[in-house]
């Protein structure tokens, strides 16, 4: 089970034992902390953001947060990428590890991008962010992507919109692009058959 899947089995476990923990001072004390951080109790995040707090020990917090700073991070881009999507801290070090490897030693990027983006790191490295980063790579190198175009959407969008905005539209390219991305996707979906022998 994921270190999410495992802290929202353990609110929901809170939420089933009872007031006594729910109006414990802990749990008071959490609430008001999320609340700090610019959460809103009525939005999805705020309850993500309530599970990341509780069910993950201060140990296990630390550890990540100098995971990230180790990667470039500052304290207030932790802060900044958990507000813009809690899950991230709820992502394993070893996954957060990585897609920070591959991004900045690999791809010569900047790990600060993903501060804006954070859900980049939920993405799978082999069929997701490899792939589509190849055709990153390939556009950049011609020149062809905009200066404004935003690596890290080009990551989290759905399937549909990233062939539309990265492949499709680049008529001279866009055969040479697609098997690119085919090629890489081939290579994900050959190491997943072989993880199952």
């Amino acid at each position: 089970m994921s270190d999410f899947g495992l802290c929202y089995s353990g609110i929901a476990r809170l939420i089933l034992t009872g007031p006594s923990i729910l109006g414990s001072t802990d749990l008071i004390h959490t609430l008001e902390e999320v609340k700090g951080l610019g959460f809103y109790p009525s939005t999805s995040t705020f309850v993500v953001a309530l599970v990341a707090k509780k069910c993950m020990s201060k140990k296990l917090w630390d550890e990540k947060v100098d995971t990230f700073k180790k990667w470039g991070w500052s304290d207030e881009d932790i802060v900044e990428a958990f507000r813009r999507q809690p899950h991230c801290m709820l992502t394993s070090i070893d996954k957060i590890n990585s897609v920070m490897s591959f991004w900045v030693d690999q791809l010569g990027w900047d790990a600060t991008l993903i501060v804006k983006r954070p859900n980049v790191l939920g993405s799978s490295l082999e069929r997701r962010i490899i792939p589509r980063s190849a055709v990153l790579q390939y556009l950049l190198k011609k020149g062809l992507l905009k200066k404004k175009a935003s690596i890290t959407i080009a990551i989290v969008v759905s399937e549909k919109l990233f062939l539309e905005r990265c492949i499709n539209c680049y008529k001279e390219e866009s055969s040479y692009l697609l098997k690119l991305y085919a090629e890489k996707l081939n290579v994900a979906h050959a190491s997943d058959k072989t993880d199952l022998i």
